[in-house]
């Protein structure tokens, strides 16, 4: 897909730089391609020319004319990658300068005021969110706990203003339990993710990851027979599930809690796991 990608985005851009009167359609077009062509390189592992696929991405926005709020997305998610290749220091704020503008944009949307930077509500309601997860992960790469739950309780805030469904809400309430875990905060981690888990019932692949966090909660508080119990229940879901890496990795997972066991039994099942670990990763 790579090769139709750039093929596509050159003929783009010719058309665009052509000139006349459909120049400004094919700069849209052009912004279009770039930022899809930017996921595959992500998915593709090559960030380098992702990042210069959204800036290319952010430009060809601004050449079509389009609200300034298409253009601050696309320079945050080449923001994104640079915090994805450790440029966290530098990143941060430029992220938290777009954040604040793109927040009052917010402000003066909530408050019933036109806002002709960011027109489309639902838009600017995905560019908040996207802006508060970037930050997010910032924090996260520098261990800063209480910034990142101040962020997550920022997306939390915002999707339930939106009335998102209560799943789409859950996967912000995951990574807040993650962050509460990582303050110690035990107790309100727990009840995170047991909400989570109901609200996942009919989901299994969400359900093998929150029973996986649960299991690492448990295992913070050294409560290894609890952490086994629920990685083995994490298992079961995984078992279900088309892809390997997902078995592969509940299986080391476990292998590792029943090695910090130490019983007899323990011990012996513990290198079985870690054998069908590395055979689901071939």
């Amino acid at each position: 897909s790579l090769p139709f990608f750039e093929q596509a985005a050159t003929q783009a851009r010719a058309d665009a730089e052509a000139g006349g009167d459909d120049a400004q359609q094919a700069w849209g077009h052009l912004a279009v391609i770039t930022g899809n062509w930017a996921i595959a390189l992500v998915m593709n592992g090559e960030l380098d020319a992702a990042r210069q696929r959204k800036l290319d991405s952010a430009e060809a926005e601004r050449q079509a004319g389009r609200p300034a709020i298409h253009v601050i997305a696309s320079e945050l998610e080449a923001l994104r990658i640079d915090i994805m290749q450790g440029e966290v220091a530098a990143a941060l704020p430029a992220v938290e300068t777009r954040l604040a503008q793109i927040e009052a944009w917010w402000q003066r949307h909530s408050a019933g005021q036109r806002v002709p930077e960011a027109p489309d509500a639902e838009i600017l309601a995905r560019a908040f969110i996207a802006a508060f997860d970037i930050a997010t992960d910032a924090h996260f790469a520098q261990e800063d706990w209480p910034a990142a739950l101040c962020r997550i309780d920022a997306i939390l805030a915002v999707k339930r203003a939106l009335q998102r469904p209560a799943e789409d809400i859950a996967a912000a309430r995951m990574n807040r339990a993650v962050v509460l875990c990582r303050m110690h905060r035990f107790g309100e981690a727990r009840a995170e993710l047991e909400a989570c888990l109901a609200l996942f019932q009919n989901d299994p692949v969400r359900s093998s990851k929150v029973l996986s966090s649960l299991a690492d909660l448990f295992d913070e508080q050294a409560d290894i027979a609890q952490a086994i119990t629920q990685q083995r229940r994490a298992l079961a879901f995984c078992e279900q599930l088309p892809d390997p890496a997902d078995r592969a990795i509940s299986h080391n997972n476990l292998a590792y809690y029943l090695e910090r066991c130490g019983s007899a039994s323990a011990l012996a099942e513990s290198p079985l796991h870690q054998l069908a670990a590395l055979i689901y990763w071939r």
